[in-house]
């Protein structure tokens, strides 16, 4: 759809004035969102893993509990330092701001890890802390000052930042693992993986070529010719794994039950596991091209800068965490703007999308594909 003679497109995501606005499919078809992710993860894995074995260390020095409750009251003022990083310098430089606390915190690690002889002074505890909780506390806070940079809207601000989230999800089982670590190699080698990460997410924010998103996005357009297909089919394909599951459970109650050739139960499991193991990996396969097609389909209706290409759509919806709901919530924005620009109205209810992504996603596809279908009937697109 375009307005008056600026050609203005619905789904370009330019505005009348000022830079281009980001959307979703722009941050995660670059590699500094990527390097944001991946650095972000590290700094958490790191800290709360070696925070959970620090302590451990002092009381094994025989130190006391007002010197360790020095090392927390700088993780808590460190947290103070990276606000102030992430507000006053992040905007201006952000590789910077993220870069040079992950640094100091690797120092000065190190120098805990070689001068034990200073594990009792409550003022390099304080700074030790202070160095920890600054490297942690500044990149969620940046990553947010980052996103808004880009002038995203609701719907792809608050999908950036899902995406983002399971970082801290993942880092909440470092301190299970960093206690098992500690009993069997002890501190010295956990600390030091604390280390590795620190200087590996600094490895991985130095090639990014700054860190906000102030500048315009690459333009962006992989077509494909649009092709309806039925929802029906499509739900069925995808739930099969799940009928399948329930049909073994019943077949194994029933041979359970009758208590006749006991010798061949085991012979029925594995036929049964390898037959749902097959129907399983066929639906993902299905599901892979599902998301392959979608993305170059909708993008043949109408080019689309909220559309990630087929290429990149398959790997974010199946293999980050978050990824499936927060791509089907885009395409049904992405859907109902288009709708509406037709006069169209509504074209799929995003809380009944939510509620099928969260409870049976096979459904919430399906809504999907029934709202990319009628959409390609909409005026000056191809049907």
């Amino acid at each position: 759809m375009t307005i008056g003679n600026n050609a203005i497109s619905i789904d370009s995501g330019v505005t009348p004035s000022g830079p281009p606005r980001w959307t979703l499919a722009d941050f995660l078809s670059t590699y500094r969102y990527w390097a944001l992710f991946l650095s972000f993860m590290l700094v958490a894995l790191g800290g709360q893993g070696g925070g959970t074995v620090l302590p451990l260390m002092l009381m094994d020095a025989a130190s006391t509990y007002q010197t360790i409750g020095m090392f927390h009251l700088g993780i808590s003022m460190g947290w103070i330092v990276g606000a102030f990083l992430a507000f006053v310098v992040a905007p201006r430089n952000g590789r910077a701001a993220l870069i040079w606390p992950c640094l100091a915190c690797a120092v000065i690690t190190t120098a805990f890890l070689f001068l034990p002889g200073f594990w009792s002074f409550p003022a390099f505890l304080i700074v030790f802390g202070l160095a920890c909780g600054a490297a942690q506390g500044v990149f969620p806070l940046a990553l947010a000052v980052f996103l808004t940079g880009g002038r995203p809207g609701r719907t792809d601000f608050a999908g950036a930042l899902l995406l983002l989230s399971p970082t801290v999800l993942i880092a909440m089982l470092a301190p299970m693992g960093a206690s098992m670590l500690y009993e069997q190699v002890g501190g010295w080698s956990v600390v030091s993986g604390m280390v590795a990460c620190l200087l590996l997410a600094v490895a991985v924010l130095v090639p990014a070529r700054g860190s906000g998103f102030e500048d315009a996005p690459s333009p962006r357009h992989r077509p494909g010719r649009p092709r309806r297909r039925s929802p029906l089919a499509v739900a069925a394909v995808l739930l099969a794994p799940f009928a399948a599951s329930a049909a073994a459970g019943l077949v194994m109650f029933l041979a359970t039950l009758a208590g006749s050739g006991a010798d061949k139960i085991p012979s029925l499991k594995v036929a049964l596991a390898s037959t749902i193991g097959c129907i399983t990996l066929g639906a993902l396969v299905y599901l892979a091209v599902w998301l392959y097609r979608i993305h170059g389909e909708l993008a043949g209706a109408a080019p689309s800068q909220r559309l990630l290409t087929p290429f990149a759509a398959v790997p974010v919806a199946l293999l980050v965490p978050f990824g499936m709901p927060v791509l089907l919530i885009t395409l049904a924005d992405l859907l109902n703007d288009r709708a509406r620009g037709s006069g169209k109205g509504q074209a799929i209810s995003i809380a009944w999308l939510v509620g099928g992504t969260v409870f049976l996603p096979p459904v919430a596809i399906a809504m999907v594909q029934s709202a990319a279908n009628r959409s390609y009937d909409a005026p000056g697109e191809p049907s």
